[in-house]
């Protein structure tokens, strides 16, 4: 089955590189909740973050440290970031391969799903286990990490789409969101 980052197709809208660095892209992405809704996708197929060499996850710190500052500034409050890491196909990754959210919301009960889904906070990305799913979560500079929660395909994006009120909205593939990857491009390409 054909990788749709490996095979990026830049003609699209949502896949307008909004920065570039040596090993990742950074892009709207289809299905775009929220104004401010971008991915960090790695250049090269690895299944998640924690596959990253040491050159590959300094860089990935400095991109999410960057657009969290960015998103500050522009949205005037700090994103979440999160991913779905995928050690096998039973993940809740809807794409096997490294990438990142950053999303321009705040959850209201976040303590109640820290502690619905067992996560637990961690000191560095290096502490992430390669050999199991997980779902990375970061808030207000804390890394969290769990690997107790439902293999439910876009979990994360349930989540999110239930904390904004547009509950059967989440899925990617139906939901297209042109609007907000529009404003997302005007408002962070070359920021």
């Amino acid at each position: 089955m054909k990788c749709v980052f490996c095979d990026i197709d830049f003609s699209k809208i949502e896949n307008t590189i909004i920065y570039e660095s040596e090993f990742f892209y950074v892009l709207p992405t289809i299905g775009s909740l929220v104004d401010g809704y971008i991915l960090i996708v790695s250049k090269r197929h690895v299944n998640s973050s924690a596959c990253l060499n040491q050159y590959e996850l300094n860089e990935y710190k400095n991109l999410i440290s960057k657009y969290q500052n960015i998103f500050k500034k522009v949205y005037g409050k700090t994103p979440i970031v999160f991913e779905h890491g995928t050690y096998d196909k039973n993940s809740a990754s809807s794409v096997i391969h490294a990438h990142t959210h950053i999303v321009n919301i705040n959850f209201k009960n976040e303590k109640e799903i820290l502690d619905k889904y067992n996560f637990f906070e961690i000191d560095d990305f290096s502490l992430i286990e390669k050999s199991r799913n997980y779902i990375k979560y970061i808030s207000n500079d804390k890394i969290y990490i769990t690997y107790d929660f439902p293999s439910v395909s876009q979990f994360m994006r349930i989540l999110v789409s239930n904390e904004i009120g547009i509950y059967d909205k989440y899925d990617w593939r139906s939901e297209e969101f042109l609007s907000n990857i529009i404003s997302t491009i005007d408002k962070l390409k070359g920021e």
